[in-house]
């Protein structure tokens, strides 16, 4: 996978949003969560528990889009 693909919703205007996938295991449920406006981080949170998540970006870091998260 390409560490410079982004992916991003859909939206008026043609500009989507960047997100990453997020599984949350225990709660069986998916969401997304964005990008800050900064952009030094994507956060959201799980729309069952409501168990906050936050992943920073760094260089040198992964081009993974979809993550797993292990709610309380």
């Amino acid at each position: 996978m390409n560490s410079d693909q982004t992916f991003s919703s859909p939206a008026p205007g043609g500009k989507g949003k960047e997100f990453l996938g997020i599984h949350f295991v225990k709660c069986g449920t998916y969401g997304r969560i964005y990008k800050n406006q900064q952009g030094t981080a994507y956060s959201g949170h799980c729309p069952r528990c409501m168990h906050p998540i936050r992943v920073r970006i760094a260089p040198g870091g992964t081009g993974n889009r979809f993550f797993k998260c292990f709610c309380p």
